[in-house]
């Protein structure tokens, strides 16, 4: 069998051919990152109120199920098969813009009742009541709909002084096949679950 040699310009040319191949394939496309929306203060119809007499309640956790404790937006294909979108991400963990989304509703919501919710990372506040929310299912297909399952409770300061607890599912349809309007569905059922829970809550602490 005859042996082929490469000279040292025939290498050289193969590398800048390979190269230039490589750059013909064009870049990979750009990462899209995406946060949960609050909302905005003309929705909440909040005003400014006094500083005394108010209520202080205090978001504790708020658990997010480890399916979606990740980077890539989980898109839910039929319940049984799952997708990551590779280059559709979550700004910062799910766990973080849910809480603080939360955290943002409800102090809008509340306002004008005299009552303040904190998260509970600030323990120089003094609480009345502490809230702990768990998220089992917050997942949805692009063009389909958005399903939220959440679990939330309302206690007292002491640990087993539980006053309200409340579980509940929202729909909400995604408008169109892009991940924004997924993620914009996604921050409708937040909204919907907010308003309930601060229905709820003024509701107890008035027959308090």
């Amino acid at each position: 069998m005859k042996q082929i040699l490469f000279q040292p310009k025939h290498v050289a040319i193969m590398i800048c051919w390979l190269a230039l191949a490589g750059c013909l394939g064009g870049p990979s496309a750009p990462t899209n990152f995406y946060m949960l929306s609050p909302l905005s203060p003309s929705q909440a119809e909040t005003l400014a109120v006094t500083t005394e007499g108010r209520i202080r309640i205090g978001l504790v956790t708020v658990v997010v199920p480890e399916y979606l404790n990740r980077n890539e937006i989980v898109v839910n294909v039929d319940n049984t098969v799952y997708q990551l979108a590779e280059f559709d991400q979550w700004t910062e963990p799910l766990s973080e813009n849910l809480t603080r989304v939360l955290e943002e509703n409800l102090t809008n919501l509340l306002r004008n009742d005299l009552i303040d919710v904190f998260l509970s990372s600030d323990s120089s506040i003094p609480l009345n009541y502490r809230l702990e929310v768990d998220v089992l299912r917050l997942d949805g297909n692009l063009g389909d709909q958005v399903i939220l399952v959440a679990q939330w409770a309302l206690l007292g300061p002491e640990e087993d002084d539980l006053i309200l607890m409340r579980r509940s599912k929202y729909q909400e349809p995604v408008a169109d096949n892009t991940y924004k309007g997924l993620v914009m569905a996604k921050s409708r059922t937040i909204e919907k679950l907010s308003r309930d829970m601060a229905a709820a809550i003024k509701k107890t602490l008035a027959n308090r």
